[in-house]
């Protein structure tokens, strides 16, 4: 994959394992791919596949735009959900180190399957303190210690007003 920002994940990786005796996966609750993964149905054509949760076939990939995005750092990240029939591709972030971005504000992925239904940001602080709360307290150790690697390694800061940022990459072409 065509992506420093993959290479970059895969060697935090590597040393995690080595040090640690965990993978990446365990901090931030998605596997890298260290090849590109397959595709489902859902999956756009033109996607290239780099991780997966390990729940329901959901995956993140990049959206090449047909192929005219070669440099896959600066393609839009997808969260692609086959099991949800109705919606299963989502524009998730910008590029990849936004999606990052993201986790670092969020401290969880999953949270962003659910964008789509909020109207405000109110209501993203609301499902977030109902549902992901308490995860996020009993790991917050882990996520601390995750963050600050992944700041430090790929450059990252947390996205100031995500709800303001979901909505716009959103506007700017629904999938």
């Amino acid at each position: 994959m065509n992506s420093k920002t993959i290479i970059s994940l895969i060697h935090l990786d590597d040393e995690l394992r080595k040090e640690y005796n965990l993978s990446l996966g365990y901090y931030i609750g998605i596997d890298i791919c260290r090849e590109e993964g397959s595709n489902y149905n859902c999956t756009p054509k033109d996607a290239i596949v780099f991780a997966f949760t390990g729940m329901g076939g959901d995956h993140f990939a990049f959206d090449t735009k047909n192929g005219t995005i070669k440099d896959l750092d600066k393609a839009p990240v997808l969260f692609i959900q086959p099991m949800m029939f109705d919606h299963p591709v989502k524009l998730v972030a910008e590029h990849i180190r936004d999606l990052f971005s993201i986790f670092l504000t969020l401290k969880e992925f999953y949270i962003l399957e659910r964008f789509d239904r909020y109207q405000k940001e109110s209501d993203m602080v609301e499902d977030l303190e109902k549902h992901y709360k308490d995860s996020i307290v009993s790991r917050q150790h882990e996520i601390h210690f995750i963050s600050e690697r992944l700041q430090e390694r790929l450059n990252i800061t947390p996205i100031p007003n995500l709800f303001q940022y979901i909505t716009k990459i959103n506007g700017k072409g629904n999938l």
